[in-house]
């Protein structure tokens, strides 16, 4: 993993469909391919589908840091 995750993860969104547009959001990873995909889809726009992104990246990443600080067995 990264040394710095928040810097490691990001959003992107993209324009799915033609009528009625529908915008979607994914997390990504600079550093290496997640192996899952983390989306969501079905918003009315681009700026829509940038605030749930960043909200679902910001609760993973929070999670991220829980299970990283979480002690071993």
């Amino acid at each position: 993993m990264a040394n710095n995750p928040i810097n490691d993860y990001y959003v992107v969104t993209s324009r799915r469909g033609q009528q009625p547009e529908r915008w979607s959001w994914e997390i990504l990873r600079k550093s290496t391919p997640l192996g899952i995909k983390m989306t969501g889809d079905g918003y009315q726009s681009d700026a829509a589908a940038q605030f749930a992104g960043k909200q679902a990246l910001a609760e993973f990443l929070a999670d991220l840091l829980k299970e990283e600080n979480r002690p071993s067995k």
